[in-house]
């Protein structure tokens, strides 16, 4: 006994046949379709049936249309981008929460008392910015001799 019931297969071999009649199919899947349609008698009906039809509509004579076929295409609104986008506003959006909650948690004893600006301030040194444009100035205008690697 077969697993998959014959009404299923049958199915699938009258797709085959009309593939067959694009010449659609494999050489394997030709000598399968011919293995089925040898035993199975409705799938036969149903191929000559097919082919007679395909063969009339194939000769009769081209109609002239009175107007133009318009085929519209329906717009798809893809949904995926704005859940990315809402997911990933909404994972910031935590994340920030997060590390407000974790500051606010902390003493505020241990918090530097400095703002951003003064933060930046105190770690800018334009000495040693000034050094470090004054070396390579210096090794361009004599590139043979070695100078201070300025450090960074």
């Amino acid at each position: 006994m077969s697993a998959i019931r014959p009404s299923v297969v049958c199915e699938r071999v009258r797709e085959q046949v009309s593939l067959e009649l694009d010449g659609e199919l494999s050489q394997l899947e030709r000598k399968m379709v011919a293995t089925h349609l040898e035993r199975c008698a409705d799938c036969r009906a149903f191929e000559e049936t097919i082919n007679t039809f395909t063969e009339e509509l194939r000769a009769a004579p081209l109609e002239l249309l009175q107007r133009a076929v318009v085929v519209r295409r329906s717009r798809r609104i893809s949904l995926t981008g704005a859940r990315v986008g809402v997911a990933a506003t909404l994972a910031i959006a935590a994340f920030g929460l997060a590390s407000q909650l974790g500051q606010s948690s902390q003493p505020t004893a241990s918090l530097p008392s400095t703002t951003g600006t003064d933060l930046i301030e105190a770690s800018w040194t334009p000495e040693r910015e000034l050094a470090q444009i004054d070396a390579a100035l210096e090794r361009r205008r004599h590139p043979s001799r070695p100078g201070p690697t300025p450090a960074i």
